[in-house]
């Protein structure tokens, strides 16, 4: 399973990859120094890159101006660090290929073994959260920009398409002698939109259809199962105890100043409605003390187990936080960063379990706390509360992880 990105990103691969080494197959995941642990913990053999991504996204990449808004220069960035990795990528490619019949791969992945690989092709499946594929539909393409079919969202697909070319097949990587020129990046763009492909997303959220000219399958967002014992810290549990259900706030794995901000304008927003808060750890915003008896912070906590027990979830819209608000039938409000937040933000609200999404530069800015108090007012509405538990129960129906294994197996032992 060739798999890069955040812990976000790794979570549903780790899932999926236990899923199959239960039924005997031999299962690896690529993985960057900073994430070893994690697919360690889930009793995979980790396959390391050795490079500490996650760092380097946060100190080189956002150090600056943070995240550009728009897809090209989003797409950019990562193709920049995509060129970064490619000596890495190629050493791990090359050493770990012997061991393997068949690749597993993920958006972000989907190129390396055609650009980074000699030799025959190699069984290949694309697991993908989001279809990154123009369409006219504004419910099956990460490009899309409003609801319902319009030529507008695939007129946004094309022009962001050469840009998401370069992201996943970077011009100029130097990777350790091997060739990754013209020829090598054609064959793997080639690889790619020739591989058998799926989605692992509830079809709540991405809605089947024929995209980019394949019937694209809709499997369901892969959840790991609970270890035994989990439970809630100590503290949380006081916390919860003692008041009404809280409104959560957690903005993923950035610990950028806009996060500390739009937490804080999050908080602000919860508080002058009357709610309690249960805000993430990490941002910073923790050790500013002050906040009085009615917020209180969390650590690294089960969230399957948490936000069942909130009035809403206030999140960045990430695949998993988000599956996981909807299995607990709680309503959010998004706060999308980049890349496929603003579209699950989108869907989220247009399914009608969420408030209008407010992009994390508006909640990080002067305006910031208004417009989430406006979204949070929104969530809470007694309709969208109702059509939130509703949802729950479709979703909770949903076994991603039995989806995406049946899938592979399809496409790696035909």
């Amino acid at each position: 399973m060739l798999a890069a990105g955040s812990r976000g990103d790794y979570q549903p691969v780790v899932a999926v990859g236990r899923a199959l080494a239960a039924r005997g197959h031999d299962v690896g995941v690529t993985v960057t120094s900073d994430y070893v642990d994690l697919v360690r913990a889930g009793g995979l053999r980790p396959e390391e890159v050795r490079f500490d991504l996650m760092e380097r996204y946060r100190e080189d990449v956002l150090s600056g101006e943070g995240m550009p808004d728009a897809w090209e220069g989003q797409l950019g960035m990562v193709g920049e660090m995509a060129r970064v990795l490619a000596p890495e990528v190629t050493r791990t490619l090359h050493d770990l290929s012997p061991r393997y019949d068949g690749f597993v791969t993920t958006a972000l992945t989907a190129t390396w073994p055609g650009l980074f690989l000699d030799g025959p092709r190699r069984r290949q499946v694309l697991m993908m959260f989001v279809p990154a594929l123009p369409s006219v539909w504004g419910d099956s393409s990460l490009f899309s920009v409003e609801e319902g079919r319009s030529w507008r969202n695939l007129a946004a697909g094309l022009r962001v398409l050469r840009s998401a070319r370069g992201a996943v097949a970077p011009r100029g990587a130097d990777a350790a002698g091997v060739d990754v020129g013209v020829r090598a990046r054609a064959r793997a763009s080639w690889q790619m939109m020739t591989a058998p492909a799926f989605v692992a997303m509830t079809p709540q959220l991405v809605t089947p259809r024929r995209v980019g000219g394949r019937d694209v399958r809709v499997v369901g967002y892969p959840v790991a199962p609970l270890p035994a014992g989990s439970s809630l810290p100590a503290g949380v549990e006081a916390f919860l105890a003692a008041g009404s259900p809280p409104v959560f706030v957690g903005l993923g794995s950035h610990t950028l100043p806009a996060v500390r901000d739009a937490l804080r304008s999050a908080v602000g927003a919860a508080l002058s409605l009357g709610h309690r808060v249960l805000v993430q750890e990490g941002s910073g915003l923790e050790d500013e003390g002050g906040h009085g008896d009615h917020v209180a912070f969390v650590g690294d906590a089960p969230h399957e187990l948490l936000m069942p027990r909130t009035a809403a979830v206030v999140s960045h819209a990430g695949a998993g936080t988000s599956v996981t608000a909807l299995r607990a039938g709680r309503p959010q409000v998004p706060v999308p960063f980049t890349m496929d937040q603003p579209f699950l933000a989108r869907r989220l609200h247009e399914i009608g379990v969420a408030g209008t999404p407010v992009p994390a530069g508006v909640a990080a800015g002067a305006d910031g706390e208004r417009r989430l108090r406006a979204s949070l007012e929104e969530a809470l509405a007694p309709e969208v509360v109702a059509r939130a538990a509703e949802v729950a129960e479709a979703v909770r129906q949903e076994d991603g992880v039995a989806g995406a294994v049946a899938e592979i197996e399809r496409a790696l032992l035909r």
